[in-house]
């Protein structure tokens, strides 16, 4: 049976640099070393308050989960 080693989760908050109308650039703010067992509520809710101290405005919050599998 397969088991989980070394689990690791980082937040990105993605933000809106600049928008001429037509096309947007995007930026984004990376957090390494999240908790991977805090739940998506919690992992949104830290992105979004951390979003806020932006001077950007946030497009999108992502949670991005990674461990290595072993026997």
């Amino acid at each position: 049976m397969a088991t989980r080693k070394d689990a690791t989760t980082k937040l990105a908050v993605q933000v809106i640099l600049s928008s001429d109308g037509e096309k947007e650039k995007y930026g984004q703010r990376v957090f390494m070393h999240i908790n991977p067992a805090l739940s998506d509520e919690d992992v949104l809710s830290i992105g979004t308050k951390l979003g806020a101290l932006q001077s950007y405005a946030v497009k999108a919050v992502n949670r991005t989960d990674a461990a290595g599998l072993g026997e």
